[in-house]
């Protein structure tokens, strides 16, 4: 991820904690990057979304290093898991987007691909590989094993994040089940 991506998304995230998401102004962020070709960047405020995904991507992939090899349940467990506790440094922001697309989901469906992106990204760093139909399955079923997750994570107000560890070890677990089913 480049450094004019890297800090748009950082404005946007600090711009957050002040203001709702609907609130934020593509000029606000543009006056505060300061950078000549802002607009080659950003076209609209989706594009905010973007590199902020990315950006928790790019904040992964520095983390990631850490990971013990171990079976690949625990390996995702222990990515998602710190996803999720990136999500959780900014909190706040996240809750802010979320309250906004809420009553609209269908307006998120443009981030889906990131997302995807972010889901294969994952999948690299704990060697289960996207390749082929079963890869394909893998993908959808992180996918879904992280959205039903990250609506636990929402209301999971601790700071250790249990009640998102036990969703996320639970789905995990039926996950494998199947997956060994289909095997």
């Amino acid at each position: 991820m480049n450094k004019t991506k890297i800090k748009i998304a950082q404005v946007t995230l600090q711009i957050l904690k002040k203001t709702s998401w609907d609130d934020v102004k593509v000029k606000e962020v543009k006056n505060i990057v300061q950078i000549k070709n802002f607009d080659k960047f950003i076209k609209n405020k989706k594009d905010f979304l973007r590199y902020i995904n990315q950006y928790f991507d790019y904040k992964l992939s520095m983390n990631s290093k850490s990971i013990e090899q171990s079976n690949n349940k625990d390996m995702i467990f222990e990515v998602l898991m710190m996803r999720f506790d990136l999500l959780q440094t900014y909190r706040k922001e996240i809750l802010s987007i979320y309250k906004s697309f809420k009553k609209k989901p269908q307006n998120l469906v443009f981030l889906l691909p990131s997302i995807l992106d972010s889901i294969i990204l994952m999948m690299g760093f704990t060697n289960i590989s996207p390749k082929g139909l079963l890869g394909r399955v893998k993908i959808k079923g992180i996918f879904i094993i992280y959205v039903a997750s990250f609506f636990i994570w929402v209301k999971d107000e601790s700071k250790s994040l249990e009640k998102t560890m036990t969703s996320l070890d639970n789905n995990l677990d039926q996950a494998g089940k199947l997956l060994k089913f289909l095997a």
